[in-house]
């Protein structure tokens, strides 16, 4: 099997495993008010178990993007910034399954953006303007997203904003693996 499949399977496998955790959340997962975090934050139980296994494995499957990424000829003046911002981002990101939720949401955005801002500018000076107007697009709902996290304005639309924004970066990011990297 190709190493890049990995990172669809392991996707996959998470999509699969937070989907099982709504189904099974005690009090009913309601999807135009709850977050991820909710099932992270939730009684614990099989919902619990599902929802941290999905957050793992997603972690783990979009690190091994990044990591591969940062191998890719196209990104090498800027590899270690986008090995380090974006695999420290998704260990953090994996932290959130702690009670320091919170503190690993702020920590995990920093890095994420550390690793995704020289991803977009490579992709800009390889005049990539498909895959840099995505990147600006998937940036834009990031940020917009995170400004209504910390700002508490327009939280009706939060749950929504969030999932689109996880959707939308593992798309572009593995995008970008089938275009770019070349690494094990």
């Amino acid at each position: 099997m190709s190493r890049r499949l990995l990172s669809i399977l392991g996707i996959l496998v998470s999509v699969s495993c937070l989907w099982i955790a709504t189904t099974r959340y005690p009090a009913g997962f309601d999807w135009n008010r709850d977050y991820v975090s909710t099932l992270l934050r939730g009684p614990a139980g099989a919902a619990r178990n599902f929802a941290d296994a999905g957050v793992l494995i997603f972690c783990v499957s979009i690190a091994w993007v990044f990591d591969r990424l940062a191998r890719a000829d196209e990104f090498s003046k800027d590899a270690k910034l986008i090995r380090i911002g974006g695999i420290g981002s998704m260990v953090y990101s994996a932290f959130t399954i702690t009670p320091m939720h919170d503190l690993m949401v702020t920590i995990s955005i920093v890095f994420f953006l550390i690793g995704v801002v020289p991803l977009t500018r490579a992709l800009y000076v390889g005049r990539e303007s498909l895959f840099f107007t995505a990147g600006c697009g998937c940036l834009a709902v990031f940020v917009a997203s995170a400004t209504i996290y910390y700002s508490g304005i327009y939280t009706s639309v939060l749950p929504w904003a969030q999932r689109a924004s996880y959707s939308l970066f593992a798309g572009w990011l593995v995008a970008l693996d089938y275009r770019f990297s070349r690494g094990p």
